[in-house]
């Protein structure tokens, strides 16, 4: 009778467990958001998605959208964009705002930028030569990334 109790609590606690654990849902092209369709127009209008997956682990919900073009964007539960990976191509400008480019631009002159992230209240900028920038929300520099 314990041995059998003993299976059933495990069983129960892996059931518990499972159901959980964070569930990506891929989307089909009806169910993207709007908002997140209208920003890759207006950003990526080169591009289609290739993938769009939306996060369910239930407090937090993302959105993760690979593009036919080699990029991937992460948007937030209220859809709004979080991160944006060229996976070493260079971004377009308009996702990046003139005084953050101005600054890659000035002080890293041969570089540009493949990634950006907001992260603790504050935007990391990846450049093609693997140097993380570090900028407050208002486009300041902070400091490098080691």
């Amino acid at each position: 009778m314990i041995k059998f109790r003993s299976i059933f609590n495990l069983i129960f606690l892996l059931f518990i467990y499972l159901t959980s654990c964070a569930k990506d849902v891929v989307l089909k092209d009806a169910e993207v958001p709007s908002e997140i369709k209208n920003y890759i127009s207006t950003f990526f209008p080169d591009c289609a998605i290739s993938k769009a997956v939306k996060d369910n682990d239930g407090s937090n919900d993302m959105y993760e959208v690979n593009l036919s073009c080699g990029y991937k964007l992460e948007f937030n539960k209220s859809k709004l964009i979080i991160d944006i990976d060229g996976k070493n191509t260079k971004l377009p400008d308009n996702v990046i705002s003139s005084k953050l480019r101005n600054y890659v631009q000035t002080h890293y002159p041969s570089n540009y930028i493949v990634g950006w992230e907001i992260q603790n209240k504050k935007q990391k900028l990846s450049l093609n030569s693997d140097i993380d920038l570090i900028f407050d929300m208002q486009d300041n520099f902070v400091r490098i990334d080691d």
